[in-house]
């Protein structure tokens, strides 16, 4: 496989296989440019089929900006629990302050 850059520089994409089935194959490929490319796949052919060739085109854009740092936040309690907390908490030192009291008698 082929690759041609809109300034005619060729690049060698590299060989692929074909998936023996279909006839289809593909290549990963990481452009070092942005741009418009023609990308040329050509089979040289065999004792059992004849050469062919095809061509795709593909444009690059920029590269995808960095994805920022996710800040985990601290869980926040609830006014509704920290209510309930604290009448818990007044409960239970009311019980006890009321005991304690109670075994002065």
């Amino acid at each position: 496989m082929t690759a041609i850059a809109e300034d005619g520089t060729y690049i060698d994409i590299g060989t692929v296989t074909t998936d023996g089935y279909s006839g289809t194959f593909g290549k990963a490929w990481t452009p070092t440019d942005e741009g418009t490319y023609k990308i040329i796949a050509a089979f040289t052919g065999d004792e059992s089929y004849a050469s062919s060739e095809a061509t795709t085109w593909v444009t690059v854009g920029p590269a995808a900006a960095a994805s920022s740092t996710i800040e985990i936040e601290e869980p926040v309690i609830s006014t509704e629990l920290a209510i309930v907390i604290a009448v818990v908490a007044a409960c239970i030192i009311g019980t006890v302050a009321y005991l304690a009291l109670r075994r002065r008698k």
